[in-house]
């Protein structure tokens, strides 16, 4: 494609629709790319189909399919089920239609949203043990857990996410047998003197306890200050071993649902060099960017979730902001009507930033997540395990670049996204170090799975 647009976007979530469609009314020529088939993202997924909208809390429904109407009537060029495996400024790379293709634009805006942060723990790879989100994303799209929905469905962790998915699959009438605690209570503890901003934010903070209210109606047993956390079973998970109050446990299990919390993904930025930035209660990395979107590197710019995890409402938000600012970088709007127009959003967005400070600390993940025997699997694409990763620090390989170079943990063919977190965790804990002692895992591209042919149709010598 040999058109130059003004402003890509990647990703069709909250954040990637906002920004598109800021930018649009700015006047400018947009493309947005996405992998999924339909724009949503993980917050509005299939949104448009009545079994999702089912499972939506009225007021998110009616935003999100307000977002999309808006979006698909912008007039922006919309590529779905396009997979993004390389950029550059002002070059994005990706497979559409199984055909490579490459999009130049003066601005790109990278908006993929959050994950969940990898948690590997023993029997994690048993079959019937997932993440909360994929089942989240099972039941939005028509699935069901099991076949039987009174098979017991154990819920593990800690994140608001496991809130909004128990009252999913009660709501589908699934037996939950239990909710095991992962989290950190020292953290919580601290966040009770910055619950009073949660004032800014009243709807936010209703609805958090009409989940919970949810939960409890429903009768779930939680169990708090839950450790070591195993999945037992032969071919399929049939139990869960924890240790919890001093003493080890066994509950029956035919699926086990974990969360730990959502992270950004920096996949893209980090490939490009993007300076990044370290939280110390979250435990994660995120883009170093302005409240503009913009980022270390000139015309690119990151939205949403990929920022630092806000929320849906404050993705819209941050999404709209990027549009605006592309179009003020482009000189299609001065910095006065710039101004203007993003007012609403940026102090909207400062209030709800102070209202949900306090929830960081509330959902902060306990560093003991991350305590897994020698023999349990970090790395599914290249089989390496914790020992291994204990093993190399031991030899004195300190950097986790280093210990990804001599273990080949996260050169597989996810390059890290899954495998990464842990493998800073354990490798800082080997050292009694902090991960951002020893360092963000650098990824390369290209950060998606392609096929040689199609690289080789971009890359090649002419």
């Amino acid at each position: 494609m040999d058109r130059n647009m003004d402003l890509i976007v990647i990703g069709a979530g909250p954040a990637g629709l906002s920004a598109a469609c800021a930018a649009r009314a700015c006047g400018l020529d947009v493309t947005l790319v996405d992998e999924q088939a339909a724009p949503g993202g993980q917050l509005f997924r299939n949104v448009e189909s009545p079994l999702a909208q089912a499972l939506l809390d009225p007021k998110e429904r009616a935003t999100g399919l307000e977002l999309v109407k808006r979006f698909r009537e912008s007039g922006a060029t919309y590529y779905p089920g396009a997979t993004v495996w390389g950029l550059e400024p002002h070059k994005v790379s990706c497979t559409l239609n199984g055909k490579a293709e490459s999009l130049s634009a003066s601005c790109i805006a990278v908006a993929p949203g959050g994950m969940e942060r990898p948690v590997p723990f023993p029997g994690w790879t048993l079959p019937g043990v997932m993440g909360a989100g994929g089942a989240d994303i099972l039941l939005r799209s028509g699935g069901t857990l099991a076949a039987d929905r009174n098979a017991p469905v154990v819920l593990a962790g800690n994140g608001p996410l496991l809130l909004l998915l128990a009252g999913h699959l009660l709501d589908a009438g699934v037996h939950i047998a239990a909710w095991l605690d992962t989290g950190y209570w020292s953290r919580r503890i601290m966040s009770a003197g910055l619950m009073p901003a949660g004032v800014l934010d009243a709807p936010y903070v209703a609805k958090g306890m009409k989940m919970a209210l949810r939960v409890l109606k429903g009768k779930v047993p939680i169990i708090r200050n839950v450790t070591n956390i195993r999945a037992v079973g032969d071919g399929h998970v049939e139990k869960v071993i924890y240790d919890a109050g001093g003493k080890t446990h066994e509950i029956a299990a035919s699926i086990l649902l974990r969360h730990e919390g959502i992270i950004p993904r920096t996949q893209i930025l980090n490939s490009l060099g993007a300076k990044l930035v370290w939280d110390g209660v979250q435990r994660c990395w995120h883009p170093a960017a302005d409240e503009d979107g913009r980022t270390s590197i000139n015309d690119i710019y990151v939205a949403g979730d990929a920022s630092y995890v806000h929320g849906g409402d404050a993705s819209l938000l941050k999404g709209t902001l990027v549009g605006i600012e592309a179009a003020r970088r482009l000189g299609v709007l001065s910095d006065a009507e710039a101004a203007y127009r993003s007012g609403p959003a940026r102090r909207k967005l400062r209030s709800l930033r102070v209202a949900r400070g306090f929830l960081r600390y509330v959902f902060a993940p306990n560093p003991a997540i991350f305590r897994v025997p020698d023999d349990t699997l970090v790395c599914r694409c290249e089989c390496v395990t914790a020992g291994d990763i204990r093993k190399a620090v031991a030899e004195g390989f300190r950097d986790v670049n280093e210990v990804k170079r001599v273990t080949r943990c996260g050169m597989g063919q996810c390059q890290g996204r899954m495998c990464g977190p842990a493998l800073a965790e354990i490798t800082a804990a080997a050292q009694s170090k902090s991960p951002e002692a020893v360092g963000s895992l650098q990824m390369r591209q290209p950060f998606r799975p392609v096929t040689l042919e199609n690289y080789c149709d971009l890359n090649a010598p002419k």
